[in-house]
């Protein structure tokens, strides 16, 4: 994984990023009743956070492409340190509002860091490299949430709002003391504030990105409705405890670092990048689809195993795919688009999902989530077609 050493330093300020957004993400319900939130309450305060990210992403990337990675990844950590203290000291429910707004509109850790990636590495490796992201996110959920209810059992809500406050604030002096700024082919044209989104309609424009940018649309979708709403479905359909649910997803945490850390290398170099990205999609497809007839917990762990392989495939190569069709100055600003497609997903999701539940169905979460992961399926199948053979332009 790290015989790039350029790797090393973003691959440490990633898993330093995350670990601080996992220790206070599973905890903003319970922090938010205490100030007597209601159930859509809350919903509107988790989504705050990606709604700000939805815009700020493309925003971000962009001029990430005409500044560099490195002072735009120090502002936008500094400013996840200012919304988790912001958070500490909340004593009312705008307060957190505020806080949560304030940490997204400046989050664009990922998008960036995710360009700093594909800078650094060749066009062959850049699947692996990107799944230290993936890699990431799994030791962050398996580490971050037992620390946050230790915390906050131990100490109170704001404890882990503090303690994820001084993450990023060691996050940001490994950036600013460790990280290099790697040359890239800068965007000195690029267009900056709102001026950006004139931009996206040219990625849109293109139809090889066009294409890779629905699949991911059509990927996060599903993953965004199963990661938000899966402890609703098994507290109903399998009457899980709160704990039952957090070892559950520790255990997906653990697939998904064994799939990027050991499998996708040789898995891509032995299939190619577009063939693993359409096995991914099928494996994530038949993981959700499933959840409409499981009854067991052995069924929950076997889906459980598709749809970790699935989602920890797709998210690496088809980032591969995408830094690679980019225009070469331009990397920052289309993973600012995906980013901030994955922020609408996540804004969406918990509202689906709250009508497919209480309004249908626990089971049609699966057939809800099966069939939008099938939409990118199809749409990987076409993906030739539309790519020209998907030759790189860097």
């Amino acid at each position: 994984m790290f015989k790039n050493k350029a790797l090393i330093p973003i691959a440490i300020v990633v898993f330093v990023d995350l670990l601080g957004f996992s220790i206070i993400l599973p905890l903003l319900p319970y922090y938010a009743s205490t100030f007597h939130a209601s159930a859509e309450t809350i919903g509107y305060l988790v989504a705050s956070y990606s709604i700000c990210q939805f815009f700020a992403g493309p925003i971000l990337g962009g001029m990430s492409d005409r500044f560099g990675r490195r002072p735009l990844l120090i502002y936008s950590q500094l400013g996840s340190m200012a919304g988790f203290i912001l958070l500490g000291v909340a004593n009312s429910l705008p307060i957190l509002f505020l806080s949560r707004i304030i940490d997204g509109i400046s989050g664009g850790n990922l998008t960036i860091a995710q360009a700093y990636i594909a800078d650094v590495t060749p066009p062959k490796e850049r699947s692996g490299a990107l799944a230290i992201i993936g890699i990431a996110f799994g030791l962050g959920f398996i580490v971050g949430p037992p620390i946050g209810g230790f915390l906050a059992t131990q100490f109170g809500y704001a404890a882990p709002a503090f303690v994820a406050a001084f993450f990023a604030l060691s996050s940001t002096s490994l950036t600013t003391f460790y990280l290099k700024e790697h040359q890239h082919v800068r965007d000195e044209n690029a267009k900056t504030g709102l001026r950006y989104y004139t931009r996206v309609f040219e990625y849109l424009r293109d139809r090889s990105l066009r294409t890779l940018l629905t699949i991911f649309l059509f990927f996060a979708l599903p993953f965004s409705l199963y990661v938000s709403m899966f402890s609703l479905f098994a507290k109903i359909e399998l009457d899980f405890s709160a704990e039952d649910v957090g070892w559950f997803l520790m255990f997906v945490g653990l697939l998904g670092v064994l799939w990027q850390g050991v499998v996708i290398r040789p898995l891509v170099k032995k299939l190619g990048e577009l063939w693993a990205l359409r096995l991914a999609l099928i494996s994530m497809t038949l993981g959700l689809a499933g959840l409409a007839v499981a009854r067991t917990v052995p069924e929950l762990g076997v889906l459980a195993i598709f749809f970790s392989f699935g989602t920890g495939l797709t998210r690496p190569t088809l980032t591969s795919l995408l830094t690679q069709l980019a225009p070469r100055e331009r990397k920052g600003g289309v993973l600012g688009v995906s980013s901030s497609l994955e922020s609408f997903s996540r804004s969406i999701s918990p509202i689906l999902g709250g009508w497919l539940i209480g309004g249908l169905h626990p089971n049609w979460i699966g057939y809800a989530g099966g069939a939008m992961a099938a939409v990118a399926v199809l749409l990987a199948f076409r993906l030739h077609r539309d790519s020209h053979e998907l030759a790189p332009r860097t």
